[in-house]
């Protein structure tokens, strides 16, 4: 488990890194007027795949980290990953359930 969990940190980590970029690079951007409206789709649909892979790396390196201190990593793995499930299901509900008057 301990391999797999490694794998997935590392794949996670360079998603991390290329939608990180991407995100905070559009928003640059933007706020220096460089990118007109069309282009703004961009920066709206790259927040949520940029925590996600965030949540994913964050809950694969902990989980490691903790399970050497617990002598395994079932147990933290379980915890975290509810935590970044709920996390996540938040930053949904505030991304689609909350309507954004900027887009309308």
């Amino acid at each position: 488990m301990e391999k797999t969990l490694n794998n997935l940190a590392e794949i996670s980590f360079y998603f991390f890194l290329i939608t990180g970029l991407l995100h905070i690079s559009s928003s640059l951007l933007i706020a220096e007027g460089v990118i007109d409206r069309a282009d703004f789709i961009l920066f709206n649909s790259m927040d949520l795949p940029f925590l996600f892979a965030g949540l994913i790396y964050m809950t694969s390196k902990l989980s490691l980290g903790m399970g050497e201190i617990f002598g395994s990593v079932k147990i933290p793995l379980l915890i975290l990953s509810v935590f970044s499930l709920a996390t996540f299901g938040l930053a949904l509900f505030l991304n689609f359930g909350l309507a954004d008057a900027t887009l309308i």
